[in-house]
């Protein structure tokens, strides 16, 4: 019980403020730019107009735009982390920015991105109260802003394919889903001996293809 309260503090607008207000040092949950890019690469390419939803103080984008993968629309619902965000990178070119935004109701026109990146934010929504209107106000919103034909969604995620499968693979999406599998950073690091089997050493990444859709597929690509 202890654990499903704590878990559900990561839906919630304040715990992020607070958090940010007391800890203002950038940290990337789940895996780095570089443990996923070789997978993330294989749907853009550096002209691509990239939305970050749930950006946090991840340093994701920042090594995307290292990469020239310069037109990047970083959003948060913490107007904390925002604020320290746009400051850090206010010399950065306008092309690459942080807005003050919710997911749930984007404030962008439709088809205006061709990759929309989530790292852990579906996986905030699903810890939080109202959890399934809010999933689908989000996924709803993610269709809607990426172009009908070519857009992508990637999701990173702690998430099992048995739990996030059901909310990705919905026919009104219109998107081909497939399923990448990666090692979660402290197995690799920390561990000489674990079970390859055991899907909790893992973090999955769910791409989802707008205007293919299909039943998904197991993509059984582990990055060591």
């Amino acid at each position: 019980m202890k654990e499903a309260l704590q878990k559900s503090h990561f839906g919630k607008l304040e715990y992020w403020e607070r958090r940010y207000a007391e800890n203002d040092k950038q940290y990337d949950w789940y895996q780095s730019y570089e443990n996923v890019k070789d997978i993330v690469t294989q749907f853009i390419n550096q002209k691509s107009k990239i939305l970050n939803i749930g950006c946090g103080n991840s340093k994701l984008s920042e090594d995307m735009f290292k990469e020239q993968y310069q037109m990047i629309m970083n959003i948060d619902f913490s107007a904390t982390v925002i604020q320290y965000m746009q400051e850090k990178y206010k010399d950065y070119p306008n092309s690459f920015r942080f807005l003050l935004a919710d997911a749930r109701f984007l404030p962008f026109q439709d088809e205006s991105f061709d990759c929309v990146l989530d790292k852990g934010l579906l996986d905030s929504v699903l810890s939080g109260d109202y959890s399934n209107q809010n999933q689908k106000k989000v996924l709803k919103q993610v269709r809607r802003v990426l172009n009908r034909k070519s857009g992508v969604y990637i999701l990173i995620s702690h998430g099992f394919p048995d739990d996030r499968l059901p909310y990705l693979v919905q026919r009104e999406y219109d998107w081909g889903v497939y399923v990448y599998k990666i090692y979660k950073p402290d197995i690799v690091t920390y561990s000489y001996e674990f079970d390859a089997k055991d899907l909790n050493n893992y973090h999955f990444i769910y791409v989802c293809r707008t205007g293919h859709w299909h039943i998904h597929e197991e993509k059984n690509k582990n990055k060591y």
